[in-house]
């Protein structure tokens, strides 16, 4: 399976479903496309996908969809932490 690029995946609107989904599979792909990166550049592995999941997410689950970008990012070290756990359980 071809994951769908930003552009692709705001040419349609996801259910929630749909979207949990594609951020399972970022959260389980993103170390490895990490990996063969330079730092510099990890910001800008993320964005385009992120973007497209955004642009795909309907109002009423885009805070959803942004927590768990927000969480996914900072599970990779892209971005500092606070004090709220990521990990649903």
């Amino acid at each position: 399976m071809v994951p769908l690029d930003g552009e692709e995946m705001a040419q349609m609107t996801k259910t929630l479903a749909e979207l949990d989904i594609a951020l399972d599979e970022l959260a389980g792909t993103l170390p490895g496309q990490l990996s063969d990166l330079r730092p510099e550049d990890h910001a800008d592995a993320i964005a385009s996908v992120a973007n497209g999941l955004l642009a795909a997410t309907p109002p009423e689950h885009y805070d959803h969809v942004w927590s768990r970008l927000q969480c996914i990012q900072r599970e990779a070290g892209l971005i500092p932490g606070d004090d709220e756990p990521c990990s649903e359980g």
